[in-house]
């Protein structure tokens, strides 16, 4: 299935930036910030596209991609882009392409950079950069760079690391960078996007209709006189999706259903059942299957194996909600999805598999292909749904929660046979240490694995533990060497602290299954976790980890998670306060069978938000 930007096709006259999509995770985004600034922005496939067939188009972006130029077979464009009569932007995998089209150098050579860089602007070379700071940050996730310019181009931004972060030719129509202007973390990536449109002379006429209205008709258009029902776990996006549902067709055919799985927070499921009652929302049903869900993950080890399980079960479950309210053949099933599940899940033109969703399993696939699903919410992002509910009258208190994963606590419980597998090599390990000993730390590479995301694909790797080494290290140091370890060690994408010393005695490696006696130690954690951190209102989601580690007394370790984001696409690690993670991690350990907690340091990219 292949989603596209905006709902329906402007006319021919509407004028129109293109994103080709070369499967990056940041491809719609780049949209949705053109957009923003008051220009049409469309996305397209590569292949088949060429400006000429669209003189609606203004400028064209390259999105990033998991592909790397330099191999046999990579994916391209349908035209010279030095004969394009339209401004041209290459972000990423675009930028190397851009220039091995026009006839410079890709190489591979290691060199990788993942998250916070600083670049140098040339703006007085660079149009891209006029009004932008000497130096400022940008997001870096790339593994291939640019070695060689074509000629007739010139380097307009570098880094210590990067000859070429940026370039522009003679022309001023053709330019490349190898950040994200599209992310929030680049800190002038608006002005950036801006600068091109000028260079596109966009008239920024084109205006949005506002977006209930717009959600509200494609709902009534596509559900017709059909009864719809949907999966409510209580999270922002079920809530908003419900009450568009609602609207657009009326209480009486709207049918929804709360499962408790056994791995929802503490308290969680009869607090939805009382928010939901609160709200009016009628036609509610709320099931118990914690038992089923518990006996059928029993053993389960690999995580896209959890989340495709959870993902049938919740069909499962569905299918038989279905049968008792008699609703006929012909409902709809509507979905909460939004744009970072669909793309995480490997579901927009090339973009790689990082994680699959609930709703995204094979069985769910399969409804989608038969037209029997509703996604009102599958081209917005987190911070975009938050506002649609606040417009929609939901209370701030819900539309503000902290986002939680469908699959719930599950997936916050790392589990393991207890053997290690493709363990670093002493070498890697090494280095890690080599690495972390001018900042003040031991580092040591942790026997367990997460999912990350570098260069666009779903990496598989080990956590590095950072210890202290002596006197308390800065906070602001550990961030820099969090950058540091994952961009230099192949086998690491993640690093978290301990604020006590400890010795590898301490971190033995077990068995972990996913039991009620885990999950109730884990929504034990969870609960004291976000109730301490409660004070700390700019922290996006503090995700709470239990790892199959333990230390002497076979007490179990856990990892906090706290960050920033506004639309999960990116984030970097909150600034907790090293006392404040002290406090913690005492206040955890006088939990029966906590072992205390790490912090993770981890920016995404390189490690996703959750850690499976």
């Amino acid at each position: 299935m292949s989603i596209q930007a905006g709902t329906r096709e402007p006319s021919r006259g509407i004028e129109t930036v293109a994103v080709l999509d070369f499967g990056g995770q940041y491809t719609h985004l780049i949209a949705r910030r053109v957009r923003n600034q008051g220009v049409y922005s469309r996305v397209f496939e590569p292949e088949g596209f060429t400006p000429e067939a669209h003189p609606e188009v203004i400028g064209v972006i390259l999105s990033g991609g998991p592909g790397s130029v330099t191999q046999a077979q990579f994916r391209t464009l349908d035209f010279p882009p030095l004969s394009s009569r339209i401004p041209i932007l290459g972000l990423c995998y675009g930028h190397q392409l851009l220039s091995r089209l026009c006839g410079g150098a890709v190489a591979s050579d290691g060199r990788r950079e993942y998250g916070m860089a600083t670049v140098s602007c040339d703006s007085s070379r660079g149009l891209l950069f006029a009004n932008v700071p000497e130096t400022t940050d940008v997001w870096m996730s790339h593994g291939d760079h640019v070695e060689r310019l074509p000629d007739g181009f010139a380097v307009t931004a570098s880094t210590p690391e990067l000859p070429v972060a940026a370039f522009q030719d003679v022309s001023g129509r053709l330019f490349g960078l190898q950040f994200h202007p599209e992310v929030t973390h680049t800190r002038e990536g608006n002005r950036i996007l801006d600068n091109f449109l000028d260079v596109c002379r966009a008239s920024r006429s084109w205006t949005p209709r506002l977006q209930e209205e717009r959600l509200v008709e494609r709902i009534r258009r596509e559900a017709g006189d059909r009864p719809l029902f949907l999966l409510v776990s209580g999270g922002v996006d079920s809530l908003v999706a419900l009450r568009l549902c609602i609207e657009a067709v009326g209480r009486a055919r709207v049918h929804s259903l709360h499962v408790d799985t056994g791995f929802m927070r503490k308290d969680e499921s009869a607090a939805v059942e009382r928010h939901l009652s609160q709200l009016g929302f009628s036609n509610l049903t709320v099931k118990d299957a914690s038992a089923l869900f518990l006996s059928r993950l029993s053993g389960i080890l690999d995580p896209e194996e959890k989340r495709r399980i959870i993902g049938r079960l919740f069909v499962d479950v569905l299918n038989e909600s279905l049968a008792s309210l008699d609703l006929g053949p012909d409902w709809l099933l509507v979905q909460g999805t939004i744009y970072p599940d669909t793309i995480e899940s490997g579901g927009s033109g090339s973009a790689a598999l990082i994680k699959t969703h609930h709703n995204r399993v094979e069985e769910i696939r399969r409804l989608l292909e038969a037209g029997r699903v509703i996604e009102p919410l599958d081209e917005l992002y987190k911070d975009e749904v938050r506002q649609l509910g606040l417009a929609l009258g939901l209370p701030a208190a819900l539309v503000e929660r902290h986002p939680f994963p469908g699959p719930g606590l599950a997936i916050r419980i790392l589990c393991s046979d207890g053997v290690e597998r493709e363990p670093p090599s002493a070498a890697e390990q090494r280095l890690a240490d080599e690495l972390a000993r001018p900042f003040g730390v031991k580092a040591h590479i942790l026997p367990v694995r997460s999912v990350g995301v570098q260069g666009d694909f779903r990496t598989y790797r080990h956590p590095s533990l950072l210890c202290p080494g002596g006197e308390a290290p800065e906070a602001a140091e550990l961030l820099r060497l969090a950058t540091l370890l994952p961009n230099r060690l192949g086998s690491v994408n993640r690093v978290v602290y301990a604020p006590r010393n400890l010795t590898e005695g301490d971190l033995r490696l077990g068995p972990v299954n996913l039991t009620s006696a885990r999950v109730n130690l884990l929504q034990e954690v969870d609960s004291l976790v976000r109730d301490r951190l409660s004070r700390f209102e700019d922290i996006w989601q503090v995700p709470v980890v239990s790892l199959p580690l333990f230390d002497a007394s076979g007490n179990q370790h856990f990892v906090i998670r706290p960050v920033r984001s506004t639309d999960a696409m990116t984030a970097d690690p909150y600034p907790l306060p090293l006392e404040t993670l002290r406090l913690l991690d005492w206040e955890v350990r006088t939990i029966p069978g906590a072992a205390g907690t790490f912090l993770d340091l981890t920016s995404k990219p390189p490690a996703t938000i959750e850690w499976e």
